[in-house]
């Protein structure tokens, strides 16, 4: 495989088959997904077709990406877009596309998000209390 360039990139898609969480040799997770990006081009009569990528994840991004997300999800990839090559079975060689993710998330106008919010069992709260709003104590 020969890497020729490499830039930062943000890429809005949808995932063509469901993420498979994997562990290296080391031990270390990761996981890839395909990604199909279709852009609009505004007054064309025909469409442009997709682009396809491969996006890698990993840490604890590739654990969530594998957990969460599916087949047919429309996600919002950031990371860093690298022009690869690679040798099919068949020998002859072959360009691609590859995302080294820094983050991936849902495509909010597509779906819904739920947040769960998760406090420090060593943070206190007081209750407001008007004397404390008055002096900004709080």
């Amino acid at each position: 495989m020969t890497i020729a360039t490499t830039q930062a990139t943000g890429l809005v898609g949808t995932i063509t088959a469901d993420p498979e969480l994997r562990f290296s040799k080391a031990g270390k997770a990761w996981t890839r997904f395909r990604l199909s990006v279709k852009p609009y081009v505004a007054g064309a009569d025909v469409q442009p077709d997709p682009e396809y990528f491969d996006v890698v994840c990993f840490a604890s991004l590739a654990e969530h990406v594998a957990e969460v997300l599916s087949q047919g999800d429309r996600v919002v990839v950031s990371g860093h877009i690298e022009d690869d090559t690679w040798t099919g079975r068949d020998g002859i060689v072959r360009p691609g596309k590859r995302v080294l993710a820094e983050g991936v998330g849902s495509d909010l106008r597509f779906s819904t998000s739920t947040k769960a919010v998760t406090r420090s069992s060593s943070v206190t709260t007081a209750p407001l209390t008007e004397a404390s709003l008055s002096n900004g104590s709080f």
